[in-house]
């Protein structure tokens, strides 16, 4: 009975006139903190020794590379004309890819326009140009070095599905959503007013 463990034992100290018991750790919590450490020298020798794993900024300064080369070898402009839709289903179809979590531009452009971190797409002031031409492009190559992937047909969208949500942005114009983004003078102009109709198909 001599090395029976013993439980609820003062320790003869205290601090601030608090005492602890001496018991031992819980088994669970001793395994589960041992498991840390064994995870911690295995993440530090994989990421950071061997680097045999990239590390989340790797991966972004690659994946931003390759929007890069991807939006480099696009074209950056089309022989073909191309007119706004305007009927309700088309604009109900570029508003679920605007919004869809597959595409994600409502993270930069807020799910009414107003703006986030990209820019208020709701008003006349305009960063690429405000036409359906200029807006179907911008989508199509992004502008991977401030963020905006490029969703062109050779990576997530159809150029059906290209025109219908670069539709959806122009049928918003005016919409005057609360909260909105402020003009950025420094790098938005003002919509010239030949690109301020929408044209019907």
């Amino acid at each position: 009975m001599a090395n029976e463990e013993k439980k609820d034992e003062l320790l003869d100290h205290d601090a601030d006139g608090i005492q602890e018991f001496d018991n031992n750790l819980p088994k669970w919590w001793l395994y589960g903190f041992y498991l840390t450490i064994v995870f911690a020298i295995a993440y530090m020798m994989y990421y950071h020794v061997s680097q045999d794993g990239q590390v989340s900024k790797t991966e972004y300064e690659n994946e931003i590379a390759e929007a890069s080369l991807l939006s480099a070898n696009l074209p950056k402009s089309t022989s073909k004309t191309l007119i706004a839709l305007t009927d309700k289903a088309s604009l109900d179809a570029g508003k679920v890819i605007f919004e869809g979590t597959n595409n994600l531009c409502f993270t930069c452009h807020k799910e009414d326009m107003g703006g986030l971190v990209g820019p208020n797409l709701t008003d006349e002031y305009w960063i690429h140009g405000c036409s359906i031409q200029e807006i179907t492009q911008s989508i199509t190559t992004g502008f991977p070095e401030k963020g905006m992937l490029p969703f062109g047909s050779n990576n997530k969208l159809t150029d059906e599905q290209l025109l219908q949500v670069a539709s959806y942005v122009i049928s918003k114009k005016g919409s005057n959503p609360p909260d909105a983004k402020p003009i950025e003078p420094d790098q938005e102009i003002v919509c010239p007013p030949s690109q301020k109709t929408t044209a019907t198909k």
